[in-house]
């Protein structure tokens, strides 16, 4: 069948399932620009219209799903499995029906070609080194969640007949990935809430007919989708001239995530590009330039993830620190960084590496609390951002040259082969790092670092002269 055949029995499908769906947009073939189908204006659209209305009935989830109403399953995938897996398993369920299944003209308009990163070749994933996406593929956790369902969860469903190769498994997991939302329950009662059972979770991961067919776009968006009692209702968020595609959006991700999850990037870069500075640059560079050894280096790590300071209610060390095309810097990573140059220099006074383990933890974290202090008051001392910079241009020597180039002009859409897109997601997360070179001492007053050195030596040494005098109290008695 071809694909306008296709397209007519999935329109002719969604009104006969009780979509309805406003005579202003249409169902468009965007092949000539790579995007497969998409939905147009046929007319002048205002801000708040509604563009279509679904109702819940029509989406496919755990409970709609024709494999919840054999035996006791719904029971068992609302208790025994999490969301991915009992809708990985409901979809291959209602695969295996063919027509039969409520939902075979929607599986029909799906796409069999998937260009997230976990159908690219090895040789392949070799062009966006060194970008971190290559370590969030989850080929690993989709190989040990085919080994987890298939096939005991097939026996335990009573759907041990199914043969379900790894290949169509990947194909199923994809498509939840690519075009699954995570649905609100009307009915839940929030005083249950518990996220170790999906029946306590309050949504179900759904696959949402037509709400999918839309492209999304971070700069172009003009349209929402809003949960309601009997509905989930798509509207435009802002004003769409007739002809012009209606955009959703996936949410905050910057092109690497587009296009782990998704297949695409967008060329002109994503409202959420963002490049990531990895702990282990950090240590590289702390061992560069100050001469700490590793193993000392992980040591201070260490003894700074399990600080007792108070003021700081989540861990600043990280795996790595996202720095945003936009400027935007975590607040983890300056109290870090700052902390460490700090410590770097008092070890150049005192050589913190051959203090006893118990007042190297003491004077880490006064280092931390003041540290902390003196962000949260705005300030940050000079060598802080020295070290930053040090530390973003080490990230920088990762990229080939070719990442610190301009664009000249986007490539025509059906030209956004692997190696272009390779390229644009480097592009941006070398820009988001040079970025982070002048943003990251923004809104802060820079002073001297040996005065808040002496501070913290000064305190120290009155301790340590207090202690004494208790010692030598306890002896004189």
């Amino acid at each position: 069948m071809s694909f306008t055949e296709d397209t007519h029995n999935f329109q002719n499908w969604l009104i006969n399932s009780g979509v309805q769906i406003s005579p202003k947009i249409k169902i468009e073939d965007l092949r000539y620009l790579s995007q497969g189908r998409g939905l147009i204006s046929l007319q002048d659209i205002n801000q708040d219209e509604i563009l279509f209305k679904i109702p819940r009935n029509v989406l496919l989830n755990i409970e709609t799903g024709s494999l919840s109403q054999i035996n006791n399953n719904k029971e068992k995938l609302l208790t025994n499995y999490d969301h991915w897996e009992g809708l990985i398993l409901t979809i291959l369920y209602e695969l295996s029906l063919g027509n039969e299944s409520k939902w075979f003209q929607y599986f029909k308009i799906l796409p069999n070609e998937f260009h997230s990163l976990m159908f690219w070749e090895k040789d392949e994933l070799e062009l966006l080194k060194p970008s971190l996406v290559l370590d969030r593929i989850g080929q690993e956790k989709a190989l040990e969640t085919f080994n987890k369902l298939i096939p005991n969860a097939l026996v335990d469903l009573g759907i041990n007949h199914l043969n379900i190769s790894l290949d169509l498994f990947h194909k199923v997991a994809s498509t939840i990935l690519s075009y699954s939302f995570d649905v609100e329950r009307p009915d839940f009662n929030e005083d249950m809430e518990d996220d170790e059972q999906v029946q306590y979770d309050g949504y179900f991961k759904s696959m949402v007919t037509l709400a999918d067919l839309l492209n999304a776009d971070t700069n172009l968006s003009n349209a929402n989708l809003f949960y309601e009692t009997e509905f989930l209702i798509m509207k435009s968020i802002k004003p769409i001239p007739q002809g012009q595609q209606i955009y959703n959006t996936y949410g905050d991700h910057p092109n690497s995530e587009l296009l782990r999850r998704y297949g695409y990037v967008e060329y002109n870069g994503s409202k959420f590009d963002f490049g990531e500075l990895p702990i282990s640059t950090i240590k590289k560079t702390l061992n560069l330039h100050f001469n700490l050894s590793f193993e000392f280096i992980d040591q201070i790590l260490d003894i700074i993830s399990q600080s007792d300071v108070e003021e700081l209610e989540e861990d600043i060390v990280l795996e790595s620190y996202d720095v945003y095309l936009d400027g935007e810097i975590l607040p983890e990573s300056q109290i870090l960084i700052q902390s460490l140059i700090i410590i770097a220099q008092i070890n150049q006074q005192e050589n913190l590496t051959i203090y006893p383990h118990g007042e190297l933890i003491k004077i880490i974290n006064r280092i931390l609390k003041k540290c902390y202090q003196l962000i949260e008051s705005g300030n940050m001392t000079y060598n802080a951002l020295i070290l930053w910079e040090q530390c973003i241009l080490t990230r920088l020597n990762d990229y080939p040259s070719h990442s610190f180039r301009d664009f000249l002009i986007p490539p025509p859409a059906e030209q956004l082969n692997k190696l272009k897109m390779s390229e644009c997601i480097l592009k941006y997360e070398v820009l988001s790092l040079q970025k982070s070179l002048k943003s990251f001492n923004n809104g802060f007053k820079l002073i001297n670092d040996e005065k808040l050195i002496r501070n913290i030596l000064k305190r120290k040494l009155q301790q340590d002269e207090n202690s004494d005098t208790k010692k030598i109290k306890k002896q004189k008695r």
